[in-house]
């Protein structure tokens, strides 16, 4: 394995390389933002933030755009929830911005000289819509959103129409460096040791992985189940009415900051990777309900115990994850060479791969 491909442990805890991951990844590409049901109405907003940096998305009418979230007369941040339903108005001085970030002069005329002063708009940013999944871009992107997702464009719009209700939305701020939260949600090695009583009891992560495709830092692969482990409730069988049906622990990564998985089709997660400082990353967990073939209509009761048992589930997962790797960053800061990469791990070398390619970093 060429160790120049390979990530430097310096890059996990030292906050100068956060200015450059910005920079060079976060400024440069489409990055994941939104799901549109968060945005439905108007006035709808969500906030987001990478490195700190404030960035609202906000419903004019039905138009999404996105703004840098700084006011741009005495810049305090406008929208300060996580996400809601309000004008993108300031609260410090009730200064409006409309749909192209200009302020309403009609506000300010008491105050200000209109005639004489010029008034800055909001910084604005691109805004692409796949499906029901919406990406930003901080600068004038390279490609258009279909070049940059290449075969990963049809898979979005394949799962967004069977992605029908949100029943969970969180942000947990972890103290882990984005890239390892990555690394370990793109690899199942992992999971006979972490996940031994939830992942890997329900008979996933055991047999080698399939179906692996790679593009442009993008990946995705299916980790089948075991033969002898059946669906354990004939009560639950209406779940292969899904219209995602597949017999697989089904996992996509969407460079540089989106994970999507699926058991058997039957419940869809959306992880937005959110990088707070060098050591520390907002996780924002989205859990959706599917929709079913030919109109079907489960037991609402029934349903409802379901997605309560996956909400659990995959929470319980993602604390398993978590608690590990909150260990594993307080000692990286102290190893000497890079990783040892398996054949299980070959998602991870494609990410460095591409993450090393835009930082034009090697290992020293």
């Amino acid at each position: 394995m060429n160790l120049s491909n390979l990530i430097s442990p310096q890059n996990y805890f030292d906050e100068k390389i956060t200015e450059i991951e910005f920079d060079k990844i976060f400024s440069k590409e489409w990055i994941f933002a939104s799901m549109d049901d968060d945005l439905q109405e108007n006035n709808a907003f969500i906030t987001l933030n990478i490195f700190n940096y404030p960035i609202v998305l906000q419903n004019f009418r039905g138009e999404i755009k996105a703004f840098e979230n700084i006011c741009t007369h005495r810049h305090n941040k406008i929208q300060t929830d996580t996400k809601g339903n309000r004008p993108l108005i300031c609260k410090y001085h009730n200064w409006v911005f409309d749909v192209d970030g200009a302020p309403r002069k009609n506000a300010l005329k008491k105050y200000f000289d209109i005639e004489n002063e010029s008034f800055n708009c909001l910084k604005s940013f691109q805004v692409a819509k796949v499906g029901k999944f919406i990406f930003i871009c901080l600068e004038e992107p390279k490609q258009d959103i279909n070049q940059f997702l290449g075969p990963f464009y049809e898979k979005l719009i394949e799962i967004s129409k069977a992605i029908n209700k949100q029943f969970y939305f969180e942000d947990d701020n972890q103290k882990i460096n984005w890239k390892i939260i990555i690394e370990n949600v793109i690899e199942a090695y992992h999971c006979h040791a972490i996940h031994k009583d939830t992942l890997y009891e329900m008979g996933f992560c055991s047999i080698p992985e399939t179906n692996q495709l790679f593009y442009g830092g993008h990946s995705v692969a299916d980790y089948p189940k075991r033969n002898d482990i059946e669906m354990p409730n004939n009560v639950l069988k209406y779940l292969e009415k899904s219209i995602l049906k597949h017999d697989s622990f089904r996992h996509f990564f969407i460079y540089p900051n989106l994970v999507i998985s699926s058991t058997e089709g039957t419940s869809i997660y959306v992880g937005n990777i959110l990088p707070i400082s060098a050591k520390e990353t907002k996780l924002r967990k989205r859990f959706y309900d599917i929709n079913f073939t030919n109109n079907f209509e489960p037991s609402k009761a029934i349903h409802k115990a379901f997605l309560s048992l996956v909400q659990s589930s995959i929470n319980n997962i993602l604390t398993e994850d978590k608690n590990l790797l909150e260990e594993l960053q307080k000692t990286i800061k102290f190893a000497k060479n890079t990783y040892h990469l398996g054949l299980e791990e070959t998602r991870i070398v494609d990410f460095h791969k591409k993450y090393n390619s835009q930082l034009q970093c090697q290992i020293s």
